[in-house]
Formats: structure tokens, sequence, C-alpha cells
């Protein structure tokens, strides 16, 4: 999947619309702004780990 689109959400927030390069299939999240801003921060420092 490839961002084909961003656009102003809520406030803080974007929606990003993401394409398959295969199929063409699209799929539209809304996501913060700043990634690094956000709670996402904490579970980025959490105990989730690759698998052994």
């Amino acid at each position: 999947m490839i961002t084909s689109a961003v656009s102003d959400g809520p406030e803080g927030l974007e929606q990003r619309t993401f394409k398959c390069a295969k199929c063409g299939h699209t799929e539209t999240t809304t996501l913060a702004s700043d990634p690094l801003r956000s709670d996402a921060v904490g579970w980025t420092n959490g105990e989730l780990r690759p698998p052994r």
C-alpha cells in the first residue's frame, strides 16, 4: 500500500488514503498528524518486541 492522498481531518488529525499498487484497492484512515506527538509514542516505547 502506498499513500495516495493526505487531507485535514478533525483537529490534530489527518485523513490518509492508501492504495494498493497491484490491485488498486484503497483504504482511508484517520491518523495523528504528527505521530511522535501523539499517544502512540507510549506504544512505540512499550514492551512490544519482534518474534524470535
